[in-house]
């Protein structure tokens, strides 16, 4: 049976998931939610599609050293073809979700099924509005007996409906900008990485990259598919997010050191993003590390 497949991977990724769920609609999705740190690990293919979205943590590299490697960005997505396997590779924490197509009444799934039978490995793309509906189903899952189903229902068939455009819209034959523009945010991109303990004004930003801010705003929208403020917060949270995983440093100390003005202002921050306070978040991980890998 289909319900196997995640049940097969989370044994061979050798961990259980934070949060998980299914949607049942006119496309039905089973929902699994990953927080954890690893080198290497392999996955084979199963019998249902499924779509992966990185919400933090470091960059992953996809694909054994035969074959060219994707490299999934915090705010990126892969399309994984049924029987397709695929090689994981990251050194340290990851946080990102797992769609397990099931099916469903939409037609739009026989298109996607149609368009997967042509291809043999996953398909990576970056598409903001993705990102976005990913995140807002595993945060309204996360609120267990609470979260609106009739919600979860069309976000998940906007989110099938976007990921099969997003894979199919004609290429317009010129250069993406994100690739150009890379290189010039590179300064800027290492900058917050290692300063998220300070202000990072947009004109330190702008500055390094050597353009004015409202270019730079521009460019960082482009290339990254948010905007630079917003790019700052989640990497703030995702490094509050490592250090309630791997430190016992109260709350109030992993505020300061990610760069939030308050312990209130990173639980409102963490509360918005998660649907969870950084507390429940903590306990919650506390309780899957201990839990067998096993577990249905």
């Amino acid at each position: 049976m289909h319900h196997l497949d995640w049940k097969k991977v989370r044994n061979e990724i050798g961990t259980a998931p934070i949060v998980e769920g299914l949607i049942e609609g006119p496309v039905t999705l089973y929902v699994e939610r990953y927080l954890f740190q690893s080198v290497e690990c392999s996955v084979s293919g199963g019998a249902l599609p499924v779509l992966c979205t990185q919400f933090g943590g470091n960059a992953i590299n996809e694909g054994n050293f035969e074959q060219a490697m994707h490299r999934y960005l915090p705010t990126q997505s892969g399309l994984i073809p049924p029987g397709v396997e695929t090689h994981w590779h990251y050194s340290s924490t990851v946080d990102f979700a797992l769609f397990y197509i099931l099916g469903g009444t939409e037609p739009l799934l026989q298109h996607l099924s149609g368009f997967l039978r042509k291809h043999t490995a996953q398909l990576t793309f970056s598409d903001a509005l993705v990102g976005t509906l990913a995140h807002g189903i595993v945060d309204e899952l996360q609120k267990g007996a609470g979260a609106d189903e009739p919600f979860l229902g069309r976000m998940a068939h906007l989110l099938v409906e976007r990921t099969f455009r997003a894979l199919t819209t004609p290429d317009t034959g010129v250069i993406n900008p994100r690739h150009a523009h890379y290189a010039r945010l590179q300064a800027a991109l290492n900058h917050i990485h290692g300063n998220l303990q300070e202000a990072l004004s947009l004109e330190t930003l702008a500055a390094l990259s050597g353009v004015s801010t409202a270019y730079f705003r521009e460019i960082f929208q482009e290339a990254i598919g948010t905007t630079p403020h917003r790019y700052v917060l989640a990497q703030r949270i995702e490094r509050a997010r490592k250090l309630l995983t791997q430190s016992s440093w109260p709350i109030s100390r992993i505020a300061q050191s990610c760069g939030f003005s308050s312990q209130s202002h990173l639980t409102a921050s963490f509360r918005s993003m998660h649907g969870t306070t950084p507390g429940r978040f903590r306990a919650a991980i506390t309780r899957a590390a201990v839990e067998p890998t096993s577990k249905p």
